[in-house]
């Protein structure tokens, strides 16, 4: 597998807390970077999924913005 090296400024305490972490689990700062960055973006796809299944949904039963925070109020209100 190709591989590209970087160089990444850290803040000393992140850098610190991927140093703890890196002891406690007995891997390299290289693995814990890599993964961390697998999360983020794997998160940050997950919730690009959901709003566009929301954003279908909408367009599908003709729902707005404003029909959603309405029926939010109406909830609050009966609490």
């Amino acid at each position: 597998m190709l591989t590209a090296t970087i160089r990444v400024p850290f803040q000393p305490e992140l850098l610190q807390q991927v140093d703890s972490f890196v002891v406690e689990k007995v891997r390299s700062r290289a693995d814990i970077i890599i993964e961390a960055t697998k999360m983020y973006i794997a998160r940050k796809q997950n919730w690009q999924n959901i709003f566009t299944f929301g954003d279908h949904l909408a367009l599908e039963n003709n729902v707005s913005e404003s029909d959603v925070m309405s029926e939010i109020k109406a909830y609050r209100n009966e609490k």
